[in-house]
C-alpha cells in the first residue's frame, strides 16, 4: 500500500482518526472525511482505494460508491459497515465493491482488499 492514495469516508471521528493514523504509518497518502458530500469531493483527486462507511450524517455512502462505478474510476472499494439489512447488502453487491465487511473489521482484512 506504500504511496497509495486512500480516501476514508467514516463518520465516527475516533475510528476515522485511528484508521488515518494506521494507514499513514503504512505509507499511504490518506484523506479522511465524515460525510457523503466530503466523500464525493474526495473523489476529484481519484484515490487508489476507498474505505467506505454507509450510514453517514448527510446520506448514504452508496452515493460515493455509485459515483466511483459510474465514473469508471480505477478505485478499489472496501465497504465497512454496521448495517445488516439484507436488501441493502444485495443492492451493494450490484455496485461491485471489492469487499463488503460488517463491523467490527480487523485492519488486516481491509489491507488484504487493497493489496490483492
Amino acid at each position: 500500500m506504500n504511496n497509495s492514495r486512500l480516501l476514508i469516508v467514516e463518520d465516527h471521528e475516533a475510528t476515522r482518526r485511528v484508521l488515518k493514523m494506521i494507514f499513514r504509518r503504512m505509507g499511504c497518502d490518506v484523506v479522511a472525511v465524515g460525510t457523503v458530500v466530503e466523500g464525493l469531493a474526495g473523489l476529484d483527486a481519484v484515490p487508489d482505494c476507498l474505505l467506505l462507511d454507509l450510514d453517514l450524517p448527510d446520506g448514504s455512502g452508496e452515493a460515493v460508491l455509485r459515483k466511483v462505478r459510474e465514473g469508471r474510476l480505477p478505485t478499489r472499494v472496501a465497504v465497512c459497515t454496521g448495517m445488516d439489512d439484507p436488501a441493502r447488502w444485495k443492492a451493494l453487491q450490484d455496485l461491485r465493491p471489492e469487499a463488503l465487511m460488517q463491523k467490527p473489521v480487523a485492519i488486516d482484512q481491509i489491507v488484504a482488499v487493497f493489496t490483492s
